[in-house]
């Protein structure tokens, strides 16, 4: 009975490889062949970007202005674009203001405090005060005094 058991527990179990096996027969690449393989031929985007690159080169060296022409591109850049005496009332006037900054900032960094007197006694210029001389001690001098 305990065989019977053992046998019956065996054949319901599915046989189950081992993770070491699986991983020892499996392919080193995570890719298939075929993928691992470029495409070759002249279908290929390296062959397409070169043949159009070739055909833009020769429409520019057929349509390309001489030397001595203007370009169209170059006459509606001219047309639309502000003028260069416009630019140059500006700059003048920015290169104005720039120097009026910077007069005003030299102004202002050698800016000092203006020096100042400074007495020992500051009591003694109390003593000049006319209002603050008795009655008859300062002798009046006018005309009045005659």
């Amino acid at each position: 009975m305990v065989v019977n058991r053992a046998v019956t527990l065996a054949r319901t179990t599915p046989f189950r490889i081992s993770n070491a096996l699986t991983r020892r027969f499996s392919s080193h690449t995570p890719y298939s062949r075929e993928d691992v393989l470029p495409e070759t031929g002249f279908f290929t985007p390296f062959w397409r970007n070169t043949i159009l690159l070739s055909f833009a080169a020769i429409a520019f060296y057929k349509w390309a202005p001489r030397p001595g022409e203007e370009a169209i591109l170059t006459q509606w850049l001219a047309h639309h674009s502000t003028a260069a005496e416009f630019w140059a009332r500006v700059n003048e006037q920015q290169l104005l203001r720039s120097q009026r900054m910077t007069v005003n900032t030299v102004l202002q960094t050698s800016a000092q405090r203006p020096g100042m007197v400074r007495y020992r006694y500051p009591q003694m210029l109390e003593q000049g005060s006319p209002h603050l001389q008795p009655v008859g001690v300062a002798s009046s001098v006018g005309k009045e005094a005659e």
